[in-house]
């Protein structure tokens, strides 16, 4: 008898302790604040962590290990034989969000398809008016020529009819600021004059809900009780913002925080010697690189670009920045990948031929200028500070005196699509498909948006060439063209293609990494 109520005692405190394991809240350490709870509306790194992650679906999505294209909200597609029209059959039963704000009538359809989709490209459209300048992803790719017309055939199935064959439109649709929003919230909201609150009262059909948000503090979720692929094992997701990447760290190791990417290589160093925590290192799809505004003087000369490029001496960054875990690169698509490009190894830094072309330029002895980097890191660089200042000293020898002018992310991202830069430190990272990329940054539709402002009708006939070809080896080899005339043309000096890591609670389960997402919030679980 006394065998088996000892045994009954410990199996009893045994599923307490996993009881009370299961309600313990997810806390993510967040490197940064989000714009808002909108992913149209933004396109950094921070708000897609913090809205489209947990607060939404799109039509299509990534597998969890090879980054393929999957279904999502639209259970198949197909592609017309003259490749101008998409046509997808959505996913029934998909429940919205039921917030303090809106309880939907209605389950997930076509209209909310259309009403996504139609406020970013048509700008008659009622929820157009959320972005009175344009939605940034819209405008870079110039959706709104690209997509000629959005039609509901029925309740459940829509097709788009493009100007012109576009082979990465289902990649499109798997970007984040295609996120699905309801057209019914968003239709009474726009009645009402408050179309703000999209942004900050957020209703999707993702795993999490949104609860509160105190900026530059904590974001808190609780679970969608009817998410269609079943509901979060994690009741409550707390995001703790810290830009401070020792803080993060800290955090971690007193187990404060259960998850956290964008770690230093000194902290992966560290956590990797802490009982309690786990290290994953992965190869996403990142690039690294300072943006010139060729809109600006003196970046408006290939030759000034080319000059300060052929200046940075990418193996010494590679080294006090990431200490080794990157690997130097001067084309804009990491190589080595699905897309990638062939390799191209990076030169030594050649300071006498970037003399000679500045003084070609008209800049014997240099200029003035400055370089804007974020607070604090992220993903693609994890020291934005110390990059400018390896920059600042490697453009010193060429007479170049560099302004260091650091801001937080979300104020850089906004003052950088203005234009108000003359040279910013960025990134870009798990677009698998390249014209993502290209077509976001790179392109003349992208020119008055991007950081780099650059336009080149050549490097263009390219991007549209492989946009118009559906086989993947022969849009290969067109991307391979655009990085070599990206090459020359320099609009960017790219620096690096960063290694991740990413650090969590060794109890965590679920935490699978991918080139398309370093985890997905809603595979989460404690064991």
């Amino acid at each position: 008898m006394l065998f088996r109520s000892r045994l009954g005692l410990a199996l009893l405190c045994s599923s307490l302790a996993v009881n009370l394991l299961a309600a313990q809240p997810l806390v993510f350490c967040a490197d940064a604040d989000p714009d808002g709870f909108d992913s149209a509306l933004s396109d950094t790194a921070a708000t897609h962590r913090a809205a489209a992650y947990p607060l939404y679906n799109r039509l299509v999505g990534y597998a969890p290990a090879s980054g393929a294209l999957v279904p999502e909200l639209a259970e198949k597609w197909n592609m017309s034989a003259d490749g101008r029209s998409w046509t997808f059959k959505l996913r029934r039963g998909v429940k919205f969000h039921t917030t303090a704000g809106f309880k939907p009538s209605r389950d997930f359809n076509a209209d909310d398809v259309l009403w996504s989709v139609r406020r970013q490209v048509v700008t008659s459209h009622p929820g157009a008016a959320t972005a009175p300048g344009g939605f940034p992803a819209a405008l870079s790719g110039d959706w709104g020529a690209l997509i000629r017309a959005s039609e509901k055939i029925d309740a459940y199935t829509v097709r788009f009819v493009l100007a012109k064959p576009y082979a990465p439109f289902p990649a499109l649709m798997a970007s984040w600021p295609m996120s699905i929003v309801s057209a019914e919230y968003g239709n009474r909201l726009a009645l009402a004059g408050q179309l703000a609150r999209l942004s900050s009262e957020p209703v999707g059909t993702g795993p999490y809900q949104l609860l509160k948000y105190e900026k530059g503090a904590v974001i808190r979720y609780v679970a969608h009780p009817a998410y269609f692929r079943g509901r979060p094992a994690m009741d409550k997701l707390i995001f703790s913002i810290n830009p401070d990447a020792s803080v993060r760290m800290q955090k971690l190791r007193a187990g404060e925080c259960h998850l956290s990417e964008s770690l230093r290589p000194q902290d992966v160093a560290a956590l990797s010697d802490t009982p309690k925590v786990r290290v994953v290192h992965y190869q996403p799809q990142i690039t690294s690189f300072l943006a010139f505004n060729s809109q600006k003087k003196p970046f408006n000369d290939v030759r000034v670009r080319q000059a300060l490029s052929l200046a940075i001496d990418r193996a010494a960054i590679v080294q006090a920045v990431y200490e080794g875990r990157a690997a130097t690169g001067m084309l804009p698509y990491a190589p080595d990948t699905l897309w990638g490009a062939p390799s191209q190894p990076p030169i030594a830094p050649r300071l006498e031929q970037a003399r000679k072309l500045l003084a070609e330029a008209g800049y014997p002895h240099g200029f003035e200028t400055s370089i804007w980097a974020r607070v604090g890191g992220g993903a693609s660089n994890v020291n934005p500070r110390l990059t400018a200042e390896l920059v600042q000293a490697d453009w010193a020898k060429l007479g170049v005196k560099t302004r260091l002018v650091a801001m937080e992310a979300a104020e850089l991202g906004r003052r950088g699509r203005l234009g108000e830069h003359a040279i910013v430190i960025s990134g870009w990272m798990n677009s698998l498909d390249p014209d993502e990329l290209y077509g976001n940054l790179l392109t003349c539709d992208a020119a008055q948006t991007s950081t780099a402002r650059w336009c080149d009708k050549q490097f263009d006939s390219l991007i549209d060439a492989a946009r118009a070809t559906p086989q993947q080896a022969k849009r290969a080899k067109l991307y391979e063209a655009a990085a070599q005339h990206f090459l020359t043309a320099v609009p960017w000096a790219v620096l690096a293609y960063p290694k991740a890591a990413l650090a969590h609670d060794a109890r965590l389960k679920g935490v699978m990494p991918s080139p398309a997402a370093p985890f997905s919030f809603e595979r989460l679980r404690w064991p």
